[in-house]
């Protein structure tokens, strides 16, 4: 993952001060819209373990499904927040003015494409790595991001000339594709055929 990370800010430092700026700032504004959703994922570990130490498994299914939505709305919150927040920060900040631009395009590129698949490539993961399903997450993650994340990063940067924006295109992607697979892997319920506990 910090190789990723690092072949990501590596390509976006060779895009100019105003794409390097407006980029460090968008970072931060996501991760912060972030920060309530993976609290609840979080606490979804702790109650799927509950629900599995109780021999529980229906439960198991219910609560994931109920603090997806829990989480849904509190991604929906959050970047709204953040959108509204952004121009604010980025005058507080004393960004450039092409840089405070081009962030808040992107801001709103996250707000827009966040809610639609964050939570599922991300709160039912939580659900079933607390299951025992480790590997299958860790692949998947890993195999996702290299293959939208990086690649497309990269590839709509150098070959096409993009922006930075192309690190968000390629996190939507990543994104999607995750969610795809494991909303696939959560309705086939293999996940909760793990032994855990002796």
């Amino acid at each position: 993952f910090q190789f990723g990370k690092l072949a990501i800010q590596s390509t976006v430092s060779t895009l100019g001060t105003v794409a390097i700026a407006a980029q460090a700032m968008t970072n931060i504004l996501e991760n912060l819209n972030g920060v309530a959703a993976i609290g609840v994922g979080i606490g979804l570990m702790t109650v799927v373990g509950q629900c599995l130490g109780a021999g529980r498994k229906d439960e198991v299914i219910y609560y994931i499904k109920k603090l997806s939505w829990l989480a849904e709305a509190a991604i929906v919150i959050s970047c709204l927040t953040v959108l509204a927040l952004t121009k604010p920060i980025t005058l507080l900040g004393g960004m450039e003015a092409e840089s405070a631009d081009l962030c808040f395009k992107m801001v709103i590129f996250i707000t827009i494409t966040k809610p639609i698949s964050w939570v599922l490539s991300f709160i039912p993961a939580y659900g079933m790595r607390a299951a025992g399903d480790v590997k299958f997450s860790m692949i998947t993650s890993c195999c996702t991001m290299w293959l939208c994340r990086v690649s497309l990063c990269v590839y709509l940067c150098r070959v096409w000339g993009f922006g930075p924006i192309a690190v968000w295109i390629g996190m939507f992607a990543d994104w999607t594709l995750r969610a795809i697979v494991f909303s696939i892997r959560f309705h086939g319920r293999k996940w909760l055929n793990h032994h855990i506990i002796d």
